[in-house]
């Protein structure tokens, strides 16, 4: 699965900065399934069964039907994070501590921003302050 996360989240210059446009059933929140990134695998949902599942509009696209709210809930999305064989599911969040926890588990290339663009940013609104 490694492998297939390497092909399909392969980041270039152009690419880097832009963010992913997500399934239109997934709940509003940080973490969402890319559009048009979904094999029907089954992998995401059977961690994450109460909080994503599969579409029944379009055969077999997977969604976050919920967002995670508890500790357990954050635990299992981002398990759903690391089971997802084409790095489908992504956390568009800037929530500092789940992107260090994603970064230390080498899911960086699954989230909208870098733990470094946020920090930027803090730093920068704290100077404006």
């Amino acid at each position: 699965m490694d492998f297939l996360k390497k092909i399909f989240s392969i980041k270039t210059k152009e690419n880097s900065l832009a963010r992913k446009e997500r399934y239109p059933e997934n709940s509003k929140g940080d973490f969402y399934v890319e559009n048009q990134a979904c094999i029907t695998c089954g992998a995401p949902e059977s961690v994450a069964p109460d909080l994503i599942e599969h579409s029944k509009l379009e055969h077999g696209h997977c969604y976050f039907k919920r967002q995670p709210t508890t500790a357990d809930e954050l635990d299992r999305a981002i398990s759903a994070m690391q089971v997802s064989c084409i790095a489908g599911v992504r956390y568009g969040g800037k929530d500092q501590e789940i992107l260090k926890r994603l970064s230390d588990l080498n899911l960086q290339a699954e989230c909208d921003y870098t733990l470094t663009e946020v920090l930027k940013e803090y730093n920068e609104s704290d100077k404006q302050k």
